[in-house]
């Protein structure tokens, strides 16, 4: 079938099982929609049948949606993942919600231009990050045994107390012994966390090995108060430095600017939006309470801190440093550049803020 040359565009409705495909033209007039399994083969073969070109296709961004973009992307097709927030607003407008009218109203979006892509991250940052988000769904695994333990022996007076992870289980051993009934409803928790545990520290190793043998996260590893596991978590979330025209976008991306609010005579910033991936930017500000820390390593940054904290609240202070970070660790991926020390006012640090 010899294909309709013209401009037509594409929304398709995702969902685990099915997806709702619209097709519209240049106008905007249906011209064709249907249903079909939410498989990479099935969505080809069904826009292949339809006869047309298509100028642009679009989805909103998911787990699936991403599988799906990338796998129609290698087939040949003009995919766009679309940002969530920005097509709700839109999708919101219709009287009813359905699948079938989400798609259209998908296409709609194509044609008119009234879409923010969302960036698909390359099938290495998508693995790093997996393990990531593993390791910290172990942690709070973990947290949750140990807080059920503390909870369930204090009922009976026993308090573990203050004590290290490595002291954690001789310490509810020892409050435990010598009861039949504890032991057998505490022992089963125990040995739950301590399989936890192992696991995490194998997560943990492979991550700081990835790091390790990584150039990108070795370089990171140069600034004060990063880790090799806010290293990966950086180079992870970002995946392509290229992406953002200057480094001063980034912030934006990790959620760590204020609101803004205009309108009329009324203009102020509120709170930090706090959009973007929430382990990154926890992992930022903890990099930036660590710099600013009396017996850390003196720096520019460090300064500039110090100096705003004695204007400003602790919490203030350390979301700005944390929003300097995330700039200069783009600015040195980009230009190749370890962080310089430098106590001075137009240190290295400073620098790297105004890069573009």
């Amino acid at each position: 079938m010899s294909k309709i040359l013209e401009d037509h565009y594409v929304g398709l409705d995702i969902s685990d099982k099915t997806t709702a495909v619209c097709i519209v033209d240049a106008v905007g007039n249906i011209v064709k929609e249907g249903f079909t399994p939410s498989e990479p083969d099935d969505l080809a073969k069904f826009l292949d049948d339809s006869g047309y070109e298509f100028r642009l296709i679009g989805l909103e961004a998911s787990g699936i949606a991403i599988w799906l973009c990338r796998e129609l992307l290698a087939r040949g097709f003009q995919v766009v993942c679309v940002e969530t927030y920005r097509s709700s607003a839109f999708l919101a407008a219709q009287k009813m919600k359905t699948d079938k009218n989400d798609a259209r109203g998908l296409a709609q979006m194509m044609r008119c231009g009234l879409y923010r892509a969302v960036h698909i991250k390359s099938d290495e940052s998508q693995r790093i990050k997996m393990l990531v988000n593993n390791r910290r769904f172990l942690v709070e695994q973990r947290v949750d045994i140990e807080n059920q333990i503390r909870g369930s022996l204090k009922v009976f007076g026993l308090k573990v107390g203050t004590v290290s992870e490595k002291q954690y289980d001789g310490r509810v051993r020892e409050l435990i012994m010598g009861d039949g009934e504890l032991e057998v409803a505490i022992l089963p928790l125990l040995e739950q966390r301590a399989s936890g545990v192992e696991r995490i520290k194998a997560l943990e190793q492979m991550l700081a090995t990835a790091a390790k043998h990584d150039p990108v996260c070795r370089l990171l590893m140069t600034a004060p108060g990063i880790g090799h596991l806010t290293a990966i978590l950086f180079k992870a979330v970002i995946d392509d430095p290229a992406r953002f025209k200057r480094s001063r976008d980034v912030p934006a991306q990790l959620g760590l600017v204020p609101r803004k609010y205009a309108s009329g005579e009324t203009d102020y910033n509120g709170r930090i939006t706090k959009a973007g991936d929430v382990m990154l930017r926890h992992h930022l500000y903890r990099a930036a309470a660590t710099l600013m820390q009396t017996n850390a390593r003196p720096c520019a940054l460090k300064k500039w801190g110090r100096n705003l904290r004695n204007r400003s609240s602790y919490k203030n202070s350390t979301v700005a440093v944390a929003r300097k970070l995330s700039i200069i660790l783009h600015a040195m991926w980009v230009s190749g550049q370890e962080f310089d020390w430098s106590d001075s006012p137009m240190s290295h640090s400073d620098e790297l803020s105004n890069t573009a």
